[in-house]
């Protein structure tokens, strides 16, 4: 077995059969494999069928779903089951997932179904861990915090940490963001970085609606940070016709049902749904705004940096946040 750690304590890593590496390969976090896995920690074990069929599924209306994968959360165990025969175990008060699937992938259905099951069952361990998954970006301003950009595919997030990155900016990821809380209560960002799924015209500055992988650390070399204190959230949306412009505050309701729509595992799992909602609604209190995203800043970094100059670099939540 492979094995890596996902976070920087090492609390969580992933054990994965090498045959299913290519099927994986999506998925895996581009992160250094040089930091050690805590052999008491959390485990995601990815291993091949061993011929035995997946569970039947549950009576019971399903927890959650993501992609082709249903899961049934029952106290402290877990069940996942999708497509291409790929399927997960999860004991969630051993910190242990076992996922097992198929090793030959015809047309990537394997490859997709595992995506989403490794992706439900970082999100469950990370809550017993009292750590949220965000399906967000992150990006970090010369000398500032974390700021997430928060919203669903498509909505610009990809693009628009490209474009500050060629503007002299870091990143975390852009695409899943791990939220825990450090020794002295401070919310921290660590990134669960993958390669960039960037426009095929986007170095041109045209939009072709087609997408290809640009591995972000031959793009972007020592931009990468793994971890940063959050300064505040972004909500971006796409208006091409308009210019691009820094909203104004958007307020701790609408960040935390954004939160919460980013993270649709949170609720799942009632043995830490309480806690993780805390640190949800603690990181809501951060300076939020919108940003309204428009092809004039489109492959254009400088001028999207200055429209983003505006933002407050502080990682203390704002003291005029209404409470949630």
């Amino acid at each position: 077995m492979i094995v890596r750690s996902l976070l920087q304590d090492g609390r969580l890593r992933m054990e994965v059969h090498p045959p299913l590496l290519p099927a994986l390969a999506r998925w895996i976090p581009q992160i250094p494999d040089d930091t050690p896995a805590d052999p008491a920690g959390s485990v995601i074990r990815i291993r091949p069928s061993d011929g035995t069929p997946p569970p039947a599924r549950p009576a019971e209306e399903r927890t959650l779903e993501l992609g082709s994968m249903e899961g049934w959360v029952d106290g402290d165990r877990a069940l996942m089951t999708g497509t291409a025969g790929v399927y997960g175990l999860l004991d969630l008060r051993a910190g242990e997932a076992d996922i097992r699937a198929p090793e030959s992938d015809d047309g990537n259905a394997v490859a997709w179904a595992l995506f989403s099951a490794a992706t439900l069952a970082c999100a469950l361990l990370l809550g017993r861990l009292g750590r949220a998954l965000v399906h967000a970006a992150a990006v970090v301003p010369p000398g500032g915090g974390a700021w997430l950009l928060v919203g669903d595919t498509h909505v610009g997030k990809t693009t628009t940490t490209a474009n500050l990155l060629r503007a002299g900016w870091n990143y975390l990821s852009d695409d899943h963001v791990v939220l825990r809380r450090d020794g002295e209560g401070q919310v921290m960002v660590e990134g669960l970085p993958r390669p960039f799924h960037l426009d095929e015209g986007y170095e041109q500055g045209v939009v072709q609606r087609v997408r290809g992988a640009t591995d972000a650390r031959e793009r972007f070399p020592g931009q990468w940070r793994r971890t940063a204190p959050l300064a505040g959230l972004l909500f971006p949306a796409i208006q091409a016709d308009e210019p691009t412009a820094l909203g104004d505050s958007a307020g701790a309701g609408h960040a935390l049902a954004a939160l919460l729509r980013q993270s649709p595992w949170l609720l799942a799992d009632r043995g830490c749904a309480p806690r993780v909602l805390t640190l949800l609604r603690e990181t809501a209190l951060f300076p939020a705004h919108t940003l309204r995203l428009g092809l004039d800043t489109y492959a254009d970094p400088d001028l999207l940096a200055e429209r983003l100059s505006g933002l407050r670099n502080s990682g203390v939540a704002s003291s005029t946040s209404a409470t949630v």
